[in-house]
């Protein structure tokens, strides 16, 4: 079959592209197309013996296509007299199935832009949408829309006020796209233009096949390094917020480093960029603490002063309620001025914290910010008992933990007694975590009522005489025993260092090896140790991804094993 060249368009202005396409070729011919003095292009025919190139138009001539089996053929190119030139691209270069494709289209006369020039993008298939040229000539359309394969995409002036003849000016580029890759990540930041120092939540969308992965994990990054780590929910969605971007373009890049799943998910990623605008002029925050205060109780107002996001060091700052002052503070170098009271009555109070005075660049004199603070009835005492581990041995030492709280709130100081029917166990003093302990190893077999009660304490409740109960079930011996282990993420979680665990067993032999092993007694080693005179074994090690995703862990020794769970530490 003998080849037929047509060139789309035939008749263009120099500058613009248009291609060379020919039919007729046999399948997977290699075909050389040349133009005045481009470099020649080839292309290998496809299985209907079609193939195209685009060129660059210079001169008027001929363009010719030829190949080893099919021969030769050649078409005129025609150069019009028109100066309005039509260019033509797409980003990115090669798109997936359903990425969105950013077209551009730059009109110019004699080498100037064209301003307010209506471009309509096209393809075979139809209209893809109207574009209106900017200052710099340039009309863009962003697309998801085109299919699979090759997209010869058209950019046709249909409307320009210009000295040229600009009417009917088109280009065409070839835009190809490829099957969409099983793991698809995008990502997008809310508020879309967040001001210096405003948290910006970033959402990356993982799917597989169009169904969300749940459990993945997403490290969030800059160019500057890591922003912190996300897990997918149910909906495939990691997040994570920071205020932390400084102002400019941000590029963040969310990329799965593990995730279970029938897709190859891990490394995949995607790119937002996040543009911070500078912070207002002067900007003033006020918080309290604690959030929900009881009447008589000490609550902080922090009002924090900054001008363009900076802090804002030596501000006066009046703190008021509508029934007049509640005090005067001077911002330190964090710019945060802080006043503390113990006045405010029971309800709703709304506090105002006003700039009077401040040495700055932004006009904070007057600026002003509120907040309502509502203050609780004053509150009970409350005191619970309970114990460590939950189900000792015989012999084991048992630690009691009494917390007494006031309204909700730790109190600190308390002395508290520990004891049974059989008698006192111990005295201790609460901590600033309203926490006191005692230790002990003289529980007998079965169950136990140990009552905690408050001797002396100070503050806004009358804690003294409060007390609190908790049962202690103390079994037979058992040997070895696992104990409940957790893990914590490293500073910087890594795939092969994620996190850090310490693995403890008791009742072993004195002097024998443990060795711990995630899941069963014939899963992965992670430590061993050696039993103390008491019989206890603890190590630490170092997991990997993969290992924190196991829910338990079995210590062995001497052919004996016990089992535990292994999760996340909470505290």
């Amino acid at each position: 079959m003998a080849l037929a060249l047509t060139l789309t368009p035939s008749s263009v202005a120099v500058g613009q592209t248009f291609q060379a396409a020919v039919t007729g070729a046999a399948p997977a011919e290699v075909i050389t197309f040349t133009y005045d003095a481009a470099v020649p292009q080839t292309v290998i025919a496809d299985a209907l013996g079609n193939a195209s190139v685009t060129f660059t138009a210079t001169t008027a001539g001929a363009v010719t296509a030829a190949g080893p089996t099919s021969g030769a053929a050649t078409a005129t190119l025609t150069i019009t007299a028109t100066n309005c030139v039509v260019t033509l691209t797409s980003t990115p270069a090669n798109p997936a199935a359903g990425q969105p494709v950013t077209l551009t289209a730059t009109v110019t006369c004699d080498g100037t832009p064209v301003e307010g020039a209506t471009v309509v993008f096209a393809t075979t298939s139809g209209s893809l949408g109207v574009g209106v040229t900017t200052a710099a000539g340039q009309a863009t359309l962003t697309t998801s829309l085109l299919p699979t394969g090759l997209n010869v995409v058209t950019a046709t002036v249909i409307a320009a006020t210009t000295t040229c003849t600009c009417i009917g000016i088109s280009a065409s580029a070839n835009v190809t796209v490829t099957a969409a890759s099983d793991c698809v990540v995008t990502l997008t930041s809310t508020p879309a233009n967040p001001a210096a120092g405003q948290p910006v939540t970033l959402t990356a969308t993982v799917t597989c096949g169009g169904v969300p992965v749940t459990g993945a994990t997403v490290l969030f990054a800059t160019t500057s390094g890591s922003l912190g780590v996300g897990i997918t929910t149910a909906a495939g969605q990691a997040t994570l917020t920071t205020s932390l971007l400084p102002a400019g373009a941000n590029v963040v890049t969310a990329t799965v480093i593990a995730g279970t799943s029938t897709c190859t998910c891990i490394g995949v990623a995607a790119t937002a960029t996040v543009n911070v605008t500078a912070a207002q002029n002067c900007a003033v925050t006020l918080t309290t603490t604690p959030a929900g205060p009881t009447v008589g109780q000490p609550v902080t107002l922090t009002a924090t002063v900054t001008c363009g996001g900076v802090a804002v060091p030596g501000a006066t700052v009046l703190f008021s309620t509508t029934s007049g002052p509640v005090g005067i503070g001077v911002t330190n170098a964090s710019g945060q001025a802080t006043v503390t009271t113990s006045t405010l009555p029971v309800g709703s109070t709304v506090v105002t914290a006003t700039v009077l005075a401040a040495t700055t660049t932004c006009s904070c004199v007057g600026v002003a910010a509120t907040a309502t603070v509502t203050v609780g009835a004053a509150p009970s005492c409350a005191v619970t008992v309970t114990s460590t581990p939950a189900k000792p041995a015989t012999g084991q030492p048992v630690t009691v933990t009494a917390t007494v709280t006031c309204g909700g709130v730790p109190v600190p100081g308390a002395t508290v007694l520990f004891s049974t029917t059989s008698g006192p166990l111990g005295i201790g003093l609460t901590n600033a975590s309203g926490q006191a302990t005692v230790t002990t190893s003289t529980l007998p077999v079965g169950s136990t009522v140990v009552t905690a009660t408050v001797l002396t304490a100070t503050g806004t409740c009358s804690c003294a005489g409060s007390s609190g109960t908790g049962t202690v079930t103390v079994g037979a011996p058992t040997g070895l025993t696992a104990l409940p282990a957790c893990y914590r993420l490293n500073a910087t979680p890594l795939p092969w260092a994620f996190a850090t665990a310490t693995f403890t067993a008791t009742g072993a032999t004195p002097g024998a090896t443990v060795t711990f092993h995630l899941d069963g007694p014939a899963g992965p080693v992670v430590c061993t140790a050696v039993a103390n005179a008491s019989g206890n074994a603890s190590c630490t090690a170092t997991l990997n991804i993969g290992q924190v995703l196991f829910s338990g862990y079995t210590a062995t020794s001497g052919g004996v094993s016990s089992s535990s769970t292994l999760s996340i530490c909470l505290t």
